[in-house]
């Protein structure tokens, strides 16, 4: 669980952080919010700002990635359900940083 915290944590904060850099650069455009691609999500932060979407829809994450890897790990050796967690979660953190990157001009 503890793990599934922190990919969670790491994947939400690069995103807050990456829609704080476009609301910066777009002057608070609500367009901004448009790059977020999951539809859940966006509406989360339409509804209840960044911050307030961004910890309802971290809970929200971390109640559907438990049930899943439950689920799967019925089936499946556990271990290798986790590592394609990793995996799936490593390129979402991936995902994220290089758009921050972008973002902010680093690259």
């Amino acid at each position: 669980m503890i793990i599934f915290i922190v990919l969670i944590s790491a994947d939400k904060l690069l995103t807050l952080w990456n829609m704080q850099v476009l609301a910066k650069n777009s002057q608070n455009n609500p367009d901004y919010l448009k790059a977020e691609k999951n539809v859940a999500a966006r509406w989360c932060f339409e509804k209840l700002g960044l911050i307030g979407g961004t910890i309802l829809f971290g809970i929200v994450t971390l109640i559907t990635l438990s049930i899943a890897y439950y689920s799967f790990s019925q089936v499946f050796d556990p271990y290798k359900v986790l590592w394609v967690i990793f995996i799936i979660y490593g390129i979402v953190v991936f995902n994220n940083s290089y758009y921050l990157l972008k973002n902010t001009h680093v690259i």
